[in-house]
């Protein structure tokens, strides 16, 4: 509240301030110069605190947000699509490891962050039809080319 006290007193004052000279002064050259003079002077004042406004922190008139919250929804939004990729192409790989393997199966993937920002193969749940020695061997390509060890593996069906 205090600043827009101290905003309105010096709009009053520069104000009083123009007055003053131009009652001082006299002659239609100075008038008109000093009219000038004090016109500007006035914007000068009035518009001073929009020169100070951060437009970063005003909230878009269109989607209400400031900067900040518009990148971090950016943000949440490529890390859930980088995510969703992350799971497809690994389910995809599986699955073609799988047929090499002579198995009709589906793979489900479930990725998970890094501190890094990356997102890895973090569980994989298999189901479809294989046999005992088809299931041991893409376990053992799954636990040493993605490093999801059996514990981390589900396999149904079969």
């Amino acid at each position: 509240m205090t600043a827009i006290k101290a905003y309105l007193l010096r709009l009053v004052f520069c104000s009083f301030f123009v007055s003053l000279t131009g009652a001082v002064l006299r002659g239609k050259r100075c008038a008109r110069a000093l009219s000038l003079c004090g016109g500007c002077l006035l914007i000068l004042v009035t518009v001073r605190p929009l020169l100070q406004v951060d437009l970063s922190r005003l909230p878009d008139l269109v989607t209400g947000l400031t900067r900040s919250e518009r990148e971090e929804a950016a943000r949440e939004k490529n890390n859930a699509i980088l995510q969703r990729l992350v799971e497809e192409q690994t389910a995809a790989w599986i699955e073609d490891k799988g047929r090499e393997l002579s198995m009709e199966i589906t793979a489900f993937v479930s990725a998970k962050e890094l501190e890094s920002g990356s997102f890895v193969p973090n569980q994989v749940t298999i189901r479809g039809d294989w046999s005992l020695e088809g299931r041991q061997a893409l376990s053992e390509i799954l636990n040493r080319e993605l490093e999801i060890p059996p514990t981390r593996q589900r396999w149904g069906g079969g």
